[in-house]
This record gives C-alpha cells, structure tokens and sequence, in this order.
C-alpha cells in the first residue's frame, strides 16, 4: 500500500521537508522567546534539524549499515559511515555545550534573579 513511500527521492523529499519544519520550530522559538534557557533550547531544535538532514541524506534505499561481521568479506552494498561518524561527534559536542549554556543561564539567573535577554545589560557602556 505504501510501496511508493520505499523510494529514494520520497525518503530525501521527507528528510528535507520534516527538517525544515523542526528548523522552522527552532527558529520561531529564537525569534520569539526572551528566556535565555528557552532560547538555548531552540538553538539546540534547530541543531538536531540539521543532523537530521545530513544523515537522513546519507540514507539509500537498498544498502545495508556499516557493520562488519566475521561473515562479511566484502564492503559492497553498505552506508558510508563517515558522515554518521561526523554527526555522531557533533551531537556530542553540541550537547556538551548546551549543558554549559544552560548552566550559566542558571548561574545568571542566580545573580541577577532574571533570565529575560532584553534585560541583560551588564556590558553595556
């Protein structure tokens, strides 16, 4: 029934318009949120928009993952695991430094008892 949905170019049309939606969300959410965590948070749905449109890329119909086992004696057929190797590393990374965001937001808040950005002014002059 669902047969058409097995194809390349409906798996790429789904990656693209399902991360542009999420990007779209994160971005609304940068737009229009003043709280600092809460705009972390949508940096961070904006992030994971883009992994998952560089490995939902990598993706093709037909090819097995880059798992070697004591079987296989050939590497035809199978995933480039570079690209998820890369993706894997940058979500690593990119959670690392939103814990670090949102603990100084918490630190922050602790100081001045705000997390609004419009009134962050401690720099200013």
């Amino acid at each position: 029934m669902f047969e058409f949905l097995n194809t390349q170019e409906s798996i790429n049309t789904i990656v693209v318009s399902g991360s542009l939606i999420l990007f779209g969300v994160g971005l609304f959410g940068v737009f229009t949120r003043k709280n600092l965590i809460k705009l972390l948070i949508s940096f961070s749905i904006m992030e994971s928009a883009l992994f998952i449109f560089f490995i939902g890329l990598q993706y093709r119909v037909g090819l097995t993952a880059p798992i070697v086992d004591s079987g296989i004696k050939t590497f035809k057929n199978m995933v480039d695991p570079v690209p998820q190797a890369m993706i894997l590393t940058t979500i690593v990374i990119g959670l690392a430094v939103l814990a670090l965001g949102i603990s100084f937001g918490i630190e922050y808040f602790k100081i001045t008892g705000t997390n609004d950005i419009s009134k962050m002014n401690e720099l200013k002059d």
